[in-house]
């Protein structure tokens, strides 16, 4: 047999602890004021969607990693829930009339193709 099974391990040494410069408590913090709490939005969660077809869109990974990462912090329960957050937030607040009702004309000619 080899010799590795009949040797003794090495003893580590050890150095000396190490402790903090500086020890504070939760209770050296500075109070926050009630008014400067920052209020978080509401999370959107919707009743569940009626079985529909699904499909894929190829996005770069560090789209799909920002996406997850927003589910991840509850703000849609699925990615496509997320999505139609975010588009539907971009149509309200950013879209004119006039590019509201062209977006309006394409969606239909879009579902009338998928009849």
């Amino acid at each position: 047999m080899s010799d590795l099974l009949k040797r003794k391990p090495k003893k580590i040494e050890r150095s000396q602890t190490v402790t903090p410069r500086t020890i504070f408590t939760s209770s050296d913090l500075p109070e926050q004021n009630k008014e400067e709490v920052i209020e978080k939005k509401p999370v959107i969660k919707s009743a569940p969607p009626v079985a529909e077809k699904t499909t894929t869109v190829r996005v770069s990974v560090a789209m799909k990693n920002k996406l997850n990462a927003m589910v991840t912090l509850g703000i849609a329960d699925t990615v496509d829930q997320l999505t139609d957050v975010l588009i539907d937030e971009y149509v309200s607040n950013i879209l004119s009339k006039d590019e509201k009702k062209q977006l309006e004309i394409i969606l239909d000619l879009y579902k009338s193709k998928n009849k």
